[in-house]
């Protein structure tokens, strides 16, 4: 079966704000930034490249010549949702300081992440 008009998978616009974010830092990009702190900013900015990866990796990981919508910024929108809608916390089950962390593993350049009370 053949899906003639799929309902699109993919934002592009969405992924330029992402990279344009990741850049530059400017809140403006996704307003409910404003009040993170060091920390929020580095975990939300580590989600986002995660979430882009995501997007690059989807259609190379099946090795095949598909044609069509392969990319998925599924995983992307959720990250996006899930830190606007903590309000300026941290997004549930992302609280560093929490054993069990939703946090994705920091790589070796990264800094440790503390929490702000």
């Amino acid at each position: 079966m053949v899906q003639i008009d799929p309902e699109p998978n993919y934002d592009h616009k969405l992924a330029e704000r992402v990279v344009s974010f990741l850049q530059t830092k400017d809140a403006r990009l996704f307003p409910f930034t404003r009040h993170f702190d060091d920390a929020r900013h580095r975990a939300f900015r580590h989600d986002l490249r995660e979430g882009l990866a995501e997007i690059t990796d989807s259609g190379s990981a099946r090795k095949t010549s598909a044609s069509g919508f392969i990319m998925s910024d599924a995983r992307l929108k959720d990250i996006v949702y899930e830190w606007s809608s903590a309000g300026g916390r941290w997004p549930r089950g992302a609280e560093p300081t929490n054993r069990t962390s939703a946090l994705g593993a920091l790589g070796p350049d990264e800094p440790e992440l503390v929490p702000s009370r």
